[in-house]
């Protein structure tokens, strides 16, 4: 029973079985909550956690004058859920802080993405956006220099991407982790491009993504994107790595990103249907108005319908997922997507990369075993 449609008032009995998409509908909308049985709320709580959702829970529920009603226990597990939060994300902000001053005094550019820009875009608290590591954008033309001061800070770039340029020529990131005790395994995603498959990276301008940034709220010196740039890399990334994975989280990024006053919808299409995207965006937002009845304006989903997309787009759903046989599907589908002189490009730089398969394995395969040699392992953050 959908929690939504339960809270009739005729509702007389307390719910025994509810639905976290429908009680992530109400909380969103402020509306009121029914009644739920204390074996409920343990079972909301479970899948609030299972979610990543409880940090976001407690910070709506405990303002409401429905915290006083819900039982002891189910208050003590959100309330340790939201502490666990702040605590991690106190460190995880200090050492932000730190590596965007080190990046912004080799002046550097540096922007945020993903749930280090959410949380701070989107929800009242970075508290409330749990995260595992840190996901940054800089130019493509100052990557190596980027590189060399996350190396001093104790971050060791994994693989071969001490390299040329070249090796990167169709890759979005490259994983860096710290190597330093006090910091031991924290991971940066450094990024030179938006989307991690080989056809955006040139689909999508990188400097289109640099002229409409804003400056990141409470981090001098870092950027976060603008809320339509953000809400279609919050689609695609979804859309294209995690495309199994029904964690409610991801929808509620793009439940509060549409929910934003200042999104310009416009911007949204236009760059949807210029990248390639429409077809990710139109999915997600079905999603999130089924799920979580995220507020979508009319005019916005007719111009969806009658949008034409890429008739590869659809193949480009899941091929970032981490998956036996990908690695081919995604090569086989991104020369697809290419034309004319791209496609050779790409079919050269396949071949150069295939030639530094086995020694980028054995370094990976180094590193991984001096870091389980050298230091213990720590849980992981978010």
């Amino acid at each position: 029973m959908d929690i939504v449609a339960a809270a009739h008032p005729r509702l007389v009995r307390p719910l025994t079985q509810p639905s976290l998409a429908g009680f992530l509908a109400s909380l969103t909308a402020g509306a009121a909550l029914p009644p739920l049985t204390a074996a409920a709320w343990e079972l909301l709580g479970r899948e609030l956690l299972t979610h990543d959702l409880a940090p976001f829970a407690y910070a709506r529920l405990r303002a409401t004058a429905a915290w006083g009603e819900i039982p002891p226990g189910a208050r003590a597990a959100l309330s340790a859920a939201f502490q666990a939060s702040s605590v991690r994300t106190y460190f995880l902000e200090n050492e932000l802080a730190h590596v965007v001053a080190s990046l912004a005094a080799a002046d550097i550019p540096v922007m945020l993405l993903k749930g280090a820009a959410l949380g701070r875009l989107v929800y009242d608290s970075p508290a409330e956006r749990p995260i595992n590591d840190f996901d940054l954008l800089t130019p493509p033309g100052q990557v190596d220099a980027a590189l060399r001061i996350l190396a001093a800070r104790g971050y060791e770039a994994q693989g071969l991407f001490w390299l040329s340029a070249w090796q990167r020529r169709y890759r979005a990131e490259a994983p860096l982790i710290c190597r330093t005790p006090e910091r031991w395994r924290l991971l940066i995603e450094l990024h030179w491009t938006l989307v991690e498959l080989p056809y955006y990276i040139d689909a999508i301008p990188i400097a289109d993504i640099w002229a409409t940034a804003m400056p990141a709220p409470g981090l001098p010196g870092a950027y976060v994107p603008d809320p339509a740039t953000l809400l279609l890399h919050s689609c695609a990334h979804v859309a294209f790595h995690h495309s199994t994975d029904a964690r409610l989280l991801w929808l509620l990024d793009v439940d509060r990103l549409a929910r934003r006053a200042a999104l310009d919808w416009d911007m949204v299409l236009t760059r949807a249907a210029a990248w390639g995207l429409t077809t990710v965006l139109a999915g997600r937002l079905a999603s999130a108005q089924a799920q979580l009845d995220t507020p979508i304006p009319p005019a916005v989903t007719q111009r969806l319908q009658k949008a034409p997309r890429q008739p590869w787009e659809q193949r480009m759903i899941g091929l970032g997922d981490e998956k036996p046989g990908r690695v081919w599907r995604r090569a086989w589908v991104s020369w697809q997507a290419f034309g004319g002189r791209q496609r050779v490009r790409y079919a050269a730089w396949l071949g150069l990369r295939s030639l530094l398969w086995l020694p980028e394995t054995v370094v990976r395969r180094r590193q991984q075993r001096a870091a389980a040699r050298f230091a213990p392992v720590r849980p992981s953050y978010g």
